[in-house]
C-alpha cells in the first residue's frame, strides 16, 4: 500500500510539473513568436498595391521581437520590391505625315488617274493625264519607266491590274477611245471607242475571263473582253448624266461594277448580266465623283463622295447610308481604301487640294488634312508595297506625290 501511495504522489507530482510547463507554453508562445496576424497584414499590403513607391505598414504596436534591424520576423521574409504598376498601352491610330521623297514629274498638265500594279518585289504605278499620256513609274524607286502615247486628248481613266502573268492597263479618254496596254512591252491596242469622252474605267475577273468595264459622259457603260480584245454584251444606258467613276467587285461569287454618275446617283450593275443589281443609291445633293469599295469590320461597304463634299458610306445590300464623313470643302475627287496600321482606312481626294484619311467605321478624320497639291486632288491611291503601304495622291498641279503613314496616339475612344 505504501509502494502504491507513493507512486500515486510521484504521478500526482509529475502531472503538476507538465501542467505548469504546457501553460508556460501557452503564454510565452505567442510573445516569442510574434503577433502573426499584424504579419499577415502587411504581406498582403507589400504583394498588392500598384504604387511603386508603397513599403511595408509597420505594426501598430511593435514588439521588440518584430524590430527589423536585429530579429526579421515572418512579416520580414516578404520581398520589399514592390511590383511596378501594370503598363497601360496607349492606343494609336495612323495619320498622314509628310511627303515620301521627292514629286514624279513628267506630265505637262495635270494628272488626271493612277492605278497600280504589283511586279513581284517591285509595285508598278500608272497614271493618265491632260496632257493625253500614259506613264509608267517605279514606286519605290521614285523614277519614269516609260511614257505611252496613243490618246489625242486627254486620259481621263486608267486602270491596271495582273492578266495571268502580264501587267496590263486599260485607258479611257476625252477622244472616245479605250485602249489596253501591255505593260512589259510598253504597247497599246485600241479595244474601240464611245460616242463620247471615256470618264470612268474599271476591271475584274468574271470567272475565267478577263473584263473592262468602260463609262463616259453620257451616261453609258460598254463591257470588254480583254481575252478577245472586243466589246462583248449590249451597251447600256447607265444614267441620264455622265458616268464620272467606276468601281468593280464580287458581292460573293456576282461580279459587280459600281457606276457614280452626275446626276446625284450610285448603281450597281450585274457585269454578266449587264443589268442594275439592287436599288439605285440615292443621298448626295450634287453630282458624285468618286467610289471606292471594300470589307470593314468583315462587311462589304460602298464609299461615294461628291460635288456636295460629303463622304457617304453606303451598305450594297439595301442600298441605304450607313453614315457620312464632312471635311472637304469643295468636291471630293478621289477615294481609296487600304489598311494601315492593322487597320481599315478610306483616303480621300478633293479638289481643295486636301488628302485626308478617315476611320471608316467610326466615321471619324484620322489626323489632319495634308495640303497635298497647290490646286486640285485628282487621284488618291493606298497601294500596297513591299514593306507596307504607300499613299500616294495625283494633281492638277502635273505632280503625282508619296507621303508618309505615321502612327499618333488615339485622342478619343
Amino acid at each position: 500500500m505504501k509502494a502504491r501511495r507513493r507512486r500515486a504522489v510521484l504521478v500526482a507530482a509529475s502531472l503538476v510539473v507538465a501542467l505548469v510547463l504546457a501553460g508556460g507554453v501557452l503564454y510565452l508562445g505567442p510573445r516569442a513568436l510574434g503577433d502573426r496576424s499584424s504579419g499577415n497584414e502587411t504581406a498582403a499590403q507589400a504583394t498588392t498595391s500598384l504604387t511603386p513607391t508603397a513599403t511595408a505598414t509597420p505594426p501598430s504596436t511593435p514588439t521588440p521581437t518584430l524590430a527589423p534591424t536585429s530579429n526579421p520576423g515572418p512579416a520580414s521574409a516578404v520581398p520589399t520590391a514592390v511590383p511596378p504598376p501594370a503598363q497601360v498601352q496607349q492606343a494609336t491610330v495612323p495619320v498622314l505625315g509628310k511627303q515620301d521623297g521627292s514629286s514624279l514629274k513628267g506630265h505637262t498638265k495635270g494628272v488626271q488617274t493612277l492605278s497600280a500594279v504589283p511586279m513581284g518585289a517591285k509595285t508598278w504605278l500608272v497614271t493618265g493625264g491632260q496632257d493625253g499620256r500614259v506613264r509608267l513609274w517605279d514606286l519605290a524607286g521614285h523614277k519614269s519607266l516609260a511614257t505611252m502615247k496613243g490618246h489625242s486628248e486627254e486620259v481621263y481613266a486608267v486602270a491596271s491590274m495582273m492578266k495571268g502573268k502580264t501587267p496590263v492597263a486599260v485607258s479611257g479618254g476625252y477622244d472616245g477611245s479605250v485602249r489596253l496596254w501591255n505593260l512589259k512591252t510598253r504597247k497599246g491596242k485600241v479595244l474601240g471607242r464611245h460616242g463620247d469622252a471615256v470618264y470612268a474605267v474599271a476591271l475584274t475577273k468574271v470567272k475565267d475571263r478577263y473584263v473592262a468595264v468602260t463609262g463616259d459622259a453620257d451616261g453609258y457603260l460598254k463591257f470588254w473582253d480583254l481575252d478577245r480584245r472586243r466589246a462583248t454584251g449590249r451597251t447600256i444606258r447607265a444614267h441620264r448624266k455622265p458616268v464620272n467613276w467606276l468601281q468593280a467587285t464580287h458581292l460573293g461569287d456576282r461580279a459587280v461594277a459600281v457606276s457614280a454618275s452626275e446626276d446625284e446617283t450610285l448603281r450597281l450593275w450585274d457585269i454578266s448580266k449587264r443589268k442594275q443589281y439592287g436599288k439605285t443609291y440615292k443621298g448626295h445633293t450634287k453630282g458624285v465623283y468618286s467610289v471606292a469599295v471594300s470589307k470593314v469590320a468583315g462587311k462589304t461597304v460602298v464609299a461615294s463622295g461628291g460635288k456636295d463634299g460629303k463622304i457617304r458610306i453606303w451598305d450594297p445590300k439595301n442600298g441605304k447610308t450607313l453614315g457620312t464623313m464632312s471635311g472637304h470643302k469643295k468636291i471630293v475627287y478621289s477615294l481609296s481604301f487600304g489598311r494601315m496600321s492593322d487597320r481599315s482606312v478610306l483616303l480621300s481626294g478633293g479638289t481643295d487640294g486636301t488628302v485626308r484619311l478617315w476611320d471608316p467605321e467610326t466615321r471619324k478624320a484620322l489626323g489632319k488634312p495634308v495640303k497635298a497639291h497647290k490646286s486640285g486632288v485628282y487621284a488618291v491611291g493606298i497601294v500596297p508595297v513591299d514593306k507596307g503601304v504607300a499613299v500616294v495622291s495625283a494633281g492638277k498641279d502635273k505632280l503625282v506625290r508619296l507621303w508618309k503613314a505615321e502612327d499618333a496616339a488615339a485622342t478619343g475612344p
